[in-house]
């Protein structure tokens, strides 16, 4: 289990460094807040593009070989960006590091789905998948400083490097479930038998699945900026230091970790048929937290609690969504996990593409951050509906 969240933390860290760093990273390479959306937009995104293909090869080389190789494109992602210290650069190191999460992902959900029962998988998919909040934790209280005090490269440069740690203890800890690679290069009988197997589980995906993705696509797209922006708008709307906006972000992420895992037990508990009403509730839930960050501004009034309470509510909510959407893939598609969450990571991370770069044109455009807080909400609810549909999708076993 630690491996596994030490494989979503630094896989996804490329993707959350310029929310945390943006300010410098402004002012070092002279670019707009749009080109800073961009490099999340594009790690995220091809993260998603990737998704299908990186189940495929997750099964093919098993899953300690992919979260192996996910956790070394970041350390040479991380590495090369910061050295040739260019915005093409970071552009390069986004798209590289983007699409080896998807290994990361896939695989990491296979050998949870291999392992637990059905009645903890909602809590051990948040415990792996809580290293992402925690990475955002560490990273939201120290990147900032340290970037301001050093640089946006030595930030970088230290991510990778612990990549590579997260790399050798992948090695000894992870298993290698269904690493087929070897065989179908040695037999054509071997490669026959595993297509013949991989038809059979596209025949297992519940017709109608792409509703999950479509949903997650909403999901994450209206609520990734809570993550990638919001220290900045602390820092340049609200008026906060850099520190202290850090501060914030990351009492939100603490909090929000403790609350998935937390809501995954409830999760659980409530079991796979109300599993996803509980995300529906969730997700509305989210829409108006995101909604509250700017209320300060709109009514004159607590500016700072109004944007903390948004920021908090919002993270925390968006995070039990998140880990309660994998248990409740596994409940629609339990024969088919890998090529379920391919799906359904594919529209989450085009979500993560679509929101940070449209949350900084916006801003850019109309230079003031209401209107995309508010594009945000509504984004959000639209999620709630499309999970609404997503909710009769598959046959679900109480």
């Amino acid at each position: 289990m630690v491996s596994g969240m030490l494989a979503v933390a630094f896989g996804a860290s490329l993707g959350f460094l310029p929310g945390y760093f943006v300010a410098d990273v402004q002012d070092d390479l002279g670019i707009s807040r749009t080109q800073v959306g961009l490099l999340v937009s594009l790690h995220f995104g091809f993260t998603g593009l990737g998704s299908v293909l990186g189940a495929r090869i997750t099964e093919w080389v098993g899953v300690r070989a992919s979260v192996v190789a996910d956790q070394l494109m970041v350390a040479v992602a991380a590495w090369g960006s910061a050295l040739f210290d260019s915005y093409p650069a970071l552009l390069a190191a986004a798209i590289f590091a983007g699409f080896g999460y998807s290994l990361s992902t896939a695989s990491t959900n296979k050998a949870v789905a291999d392992v637990v029962p059905a009645h903890r998988l909602a809590v051990a998919l948040s415990a792996k998948t809580a290293g992402v909040p925690i990475m955002a934790l560490v990273a939201s209280a120290i990147v900032p400083w340290a970037s301001e005090r050093w640089s946006w490269n030595a930030t970088v440069m230290a991510t990778g490097t612990l990549a590579l740690l997260s790399a050798a203890v992948a090695v000894f800890a992870l298993p290698d479930r269904e690493a087929s690679g070897q065989s179908v290069v040695r037999s054509e009988a071997a490669a026959s038998a595993r297509q013949s197997r991989l038809q059979r589980d596209e025949n297992l995906i519940p017709p109608g699945f792409w509703w999950f993705s479509i949903a997650a696509f909403f999901l994450v797209g209206s609520s990734q900026p809570l993550f990638s922006w919001i220290v900045r708008y602390l820092d340049e709307s609200v008026g906060l230091s850099k520190t202290t906006a850090g501060g914030i972000a990351s009492v939100a992420a603490g909090i929000g970790a403790a609350t998935m895992v937390l809501g995954a037990i409830y999760a659980d508990r409530i079991g796979p048929t109300r599993r996803v009403p509980f995300i529906i509730s969730l997700t509305l839930t989210m829409a108006i937290s995101i909604a509250v960050i700017p209320l300060g501004f709109a009514l004159d009034i607590a500016v700072v609690a109004a944007a903390a309470v948004g920021v908090i509510a919002g993270i925390g909510t968006q995070l039990v969504a998140v880990g309660s959407m994998h248990a409740a893939v596994v409940d629609r598609a339990p024969h088919a996990v890998q090529r379920a969450t391919g799906i359904t990571m594919t529209g989450y991370y085009l979500g993560a593409l679509a929101g940070p770069v449209s949350f900084g044109a916006l801003v850019d455009w109309l230079d003031t951050y209401t209107w995309a807080w508010l594009a945000m909400a509504a984004a959000s609810a639209l999620g709630a509906a499309a999970f609404v549909r997503a909710n009769r999708v598959g046959d679900v076993v109480p």
